[in-house]
């Protein structure tokens, strides 16, 4: 896995419920080191860490994802995660 490119996907949610903001972002998976996974995001900046449990949705790397925020084509994703974000009561996610 290590090498193979992810695409994840994060919705954050108010207190209401109500979604506030999505991010997609993908690149390249780095390491896998206890229950966290890293990756390094395409768009330059930097590395990113997801929890992971051992296991992750895999994808067809011949699929073409359209990502929401910015129009970007990708394709040669081997692996997808989502990701739903609380607002906690004192408007920390």
């Amino acid at each position: 896995m290590i090498g193979k490119r992810i695409l994840v996907g994060l919705t954050y949610l108010d207190q209401a419920g109500e979604v506030s903001s999505q991010i997609q972002m993908h690149g390249l998976i780095r390491s896998t080191e206890g229950h966290t996974l890293v990756f390094d995001r395409s768009d330059g900046l930097g590395d990113f860490c997801i929890p992971y449990d051992g296991s992750l949705e895999e994808s067809d790397p011949e699929l073409i994802y359209t990502l929401r925020g910015t129009g970007e084509k990708v394709t040669g994703v081997h692996y997808v995660s989502t990701f739903t974000i609380h607002e906690g009561a004192d408007g920390d996610s």
